[in-house]
C-alpha cells in the first residue's frame, strides 16, 4: 500500500490523490487502506517518513565518519556537502522505481509551503545536526548566512533529483540530467564554491 500511495503521491499529489486511488492501485478495498492508515494526512506522512528515516541514517553515517575522520576538529566542506547530498542522489540513482517516485515527491515538498511541516519532521533534526557542522567549519560566516547556504543546497540537489529536463530543453538535447550520480560530480564542487565564497566574502 505504501509503494502503490508513494506512486500516487508522487505523480498527481497530495490533493490529485484519493484514498480510494490508493485502494484501486493496489487491489485492496478501501476500507483495508482506511483500517491500516485511518486517514489520507496519516497515509501520507507514513510514505514520507518510510524512507526519511534510512536516509537519515545514511547521513548520520557520513557525519559520524567525517567527525572521526577530522578528530573533533572542522570538516571540510566537500565531506559536510557530500554526507548530506549523496545518500539522496544515490538513491534516487540506484535505489529502483520506489527511490524515484519518492525523490519526486520530496522535490514537490520541498516547494510547497502547506507540506513544510511534514518535512520538518522528518528531516530537519538531522539538518540541523549539519548546520553546527558547518558553523564549526565557517567560523567567521554569519549564522544567517549559513542557514541560507544550507538550504540554497538543498533546493539544488531537489532540483537534481527531480529531473525536469531543463538541461535537456537549454541545451537542445545535448546534454542530460538523467543520471543524477553523474550529474552530482558536477554540483558538488559547485556548491562547495559557494560556501567557501562566502566565507571569504566576510573575511
Amino acid at each position: 500500500m505504501l509503494d502503490g500511495a508513494e506512486a500516487l503521491f508522487a505523480m498527481h499529489g497530495y490533493h490529485g490523490t484519493s484514498m480510494r486511488d490508493v485502494a484501486n492501485a493496489t487491489n485492496t478495498r478501501i476500507a483495508l487502506v482506511t483500517y491500516h492508515f485511518g486517514t489520507k494526512d496519516i497515509l501520507f506522512s507514513k510514505v514520507v517518513e518510510r524512507r526519511a528515516s534510512y536516509m537519515a541514517h545514511q547521513r548520520i553515517l557520513a557525519l559520524d565518519a567525517a567527525k572521526a575522520k577530522a578528530k573533533n576538529g572542522p570538516i571540510p566542506l566537500k565531506e559536510l556537502v557530500a554526507g548530506y547530498v549523496w545518500p539522496f542522489v544515490e538513491r534516487s540513482a540506484h535505489g529502483g522505481q520506489g527511490w524515484k517516485n519518492y525523490s519526486l515527491l520530496v522535490a514537490r515538498l520541498g516547494n510547497t509551503p502547506d507540506w513544510a511541516k511534514v518535512i520538518s519532521d522528518y528531516y530537519d533534526p538531522i539538518a540541523r545536526q549539519y548546520i553546527v557542522e558547518f558553523r564549526k567549519t565557517l567560523p567567521d560566516v554569519e549564522d544567517e548566512d549559513i542557514h541560507h547556504a544550507f538550504s540554497f543546497m538543498v533546493g539544488s540537489m531537489l532540483a537534481l533529483i527531480a529531473e525536469p529536463g531543463r538541461v535537456e530543453n537549454l541545451s537542445y538535447g545535448k546534454f542530460k540530467s538523467t543520471r543524477p550520480d553523474h550529474v552530482y560530480q558536477r554540483m558538488l564542487p559547485f556548491l562547495v564554491g559557494g560556501f567557501s565564497a562566502m566565507a571569504q566574502s566576510q573575511v
